[in-house]
């Protein structure tokens, strides 16, 4: 892959990443009961670790000279202001295991970048937390 096609590919997937819904529900308020605010804790904390991820890969595609698009949320998601975190558990375990297989299938498109690859390995580690989380995520007021 020729170093156009990796920023390309890579900043296809900074927008997936920056515009996940996971994201989307740091910013959209969800609501939950008082016996769950750690659990959204949790989440918002997840949201913010998963910047990290945007962050480097921003930092990848300056460093290459790249211009950085940053996409917009998806319009889907606009519905889903200050719904409750019970609503949004199920979707951003969908969701987010989504973005882990388009991550990790990214990875085999960057054999010969090192740097991609292990920006993107990076990504995918961070990814499997999430993903881990939310599969065992349970709400106080309504367990799974």
């Amino acid at each position: 892959m020729d170093s156009n096609d990796t920023s390309t590919l890579i900043n296809g997937l900074l927008v997936e990443i920056h515009r996940s819904l996971l994201q989307y529900t740091a910013e959209a308020s969800p609501w939950s009961a008082d016996a769950d605010a750690e659990v959204l804790a949790q989440v918002l904390d997840l949201a913010a670790k998963q910047e990290t991820s945007v962050k480097a890969i921003v930092d990848f595609l300056r460093s290459r000279k790249e211009i950085v698009d940053f996409g917009v949320f998806p319009q889907e998601y606009t519905s889903l202001h200050f719904v409750s975190l019970e609503y949004l558990l199920a979707r951003l375990k969908e969701s987010e295991q989504a973005l882990l297989t388009e991550l990790e299938k990214a990875l085999s498109s960057l054999a010969g970048d090192e740097e991609a690859t292990s920006l993107v390995q990076s990504a995918v580690e961070q990814e499997q937390a999430v993903v881990e989380f939310l599969g065992k995520a349970t709400l106080a007021t309504h367990p799974s």
